[in-house]
Formats: C-alpha cells, structure tokens, sequence
C-alpha cells in the first residue's frame, strides 16, 4: 500500500509540474531564503523592490540580516558595482542595462531609496553601508534623467517579532 501511495503521489507532483500548476522556482526560492513579492508580518523580512524602465520586481528576502548590497545575493539578483565603487554604486541589476560601462562616467545610474511607512526617501549612505532591518523596504530605480519617474510600489511597513 505504501509503494501505491508514493506511485500516485510522484504522478500527482509530475502531472501538477507538467501542466504549470506548481512552479519549482518559487519551491526552490524558497528553499534559497526569499519569496517573489513583499516581505509581511507572516513573511518578515526585508523588501528589495526594483525599477528598470517601469519593469517592477519585488522580493523578499526571509529573516535577513546584512547590508543593502548584500541584499541582491540574498533575494537572488546579481549586482554589478562600478570601477570606483565596486561594493557601493549599482552599474547593473540582473544585467541591466545591458550596454552600461561601469566605468564611472557619467549619465543614466541606479538611484538607491529607503522605504518605510508609505513613503519612498532617497537614501543618504550607499547600499553596503546601509544596516538592512526586518520590516522595511530597499529600492532601486534607474534613473535616465532627472524626470524619470519611479514605479516602486507603496512600502508598506510591519513589524518583526
């Protein structure tokens, strides 16, 4: 009996694979400490949120503890540092943009906000020197020019216990 149990639930799991209906990335996300969408009080975390060209990710990475750069690593993004500040200033995120230099000239960059209690600020120290803490949020918008409009979601704030 249980050689039929684990038969049918193998060919339940492959059936549930096969047709879209459970996705192996998030299991393995998880399994990496981070979820797609914001962290909660369910979930706590902290929120790294990005903003390429109106293209908005959200992530959370579970129960973290480190810098705003270490951040990246820990919900599964890659972070390019630029030639002078290769732990400080973003070049890219995931790649993008694809063509930048990363040769610290100047022009198109990664503007790094702080969010907490709805309400985005430009953050006043770089990324790894930020103290990331359960409950908030961390964004990056690239910013082409000085009208280059963010599309972060609200940060919502929440308290850890």
């Amino acid at each position: 009996m249980k050689k039929l149990d684990a038969l049918a639930a193998t060919a339940l799991t492959l059936t549930l694979l096969l047709s879209g209906c459970a996705q192996p990335a998030e299991t393995e996300s998880l399994a990496a400490g981070w979820i797609a969408g914001p962290c909660s009080e369910e979930k706590p975390g902290v929120t790294l949120a990005t903003d390429y060209q109106g293209e908005v990710s959200v992530r959370c990475a579970l129960d973290f503890k480190g810098s705003g750069w270490e951040l990246f690593e820990a919900v599964g993004m890659k972070v390019r540092g630029t030639a002078k500040y290769p732990d400080a200033f973003a070049c890219q995120i995931d790649g993008l943009p694809a063509n930048a230099p990363c040769d610290d000239s100047a022009g198109a960059y990664w503007g790094y906000y702080l969010g907490a209690d709805d309400v985005w600020g430009y953050a006043s120290t770089g990324a790894s020197d930020q103290n990331s803490k359960c409950g908030t949020w961390e964004g990056w918008v690239y910013m082409e020019s000085e009208k280059t409009v963010s599309n972060l979601p609200k940060p919502t704030s929440f308290s850890c216990k």
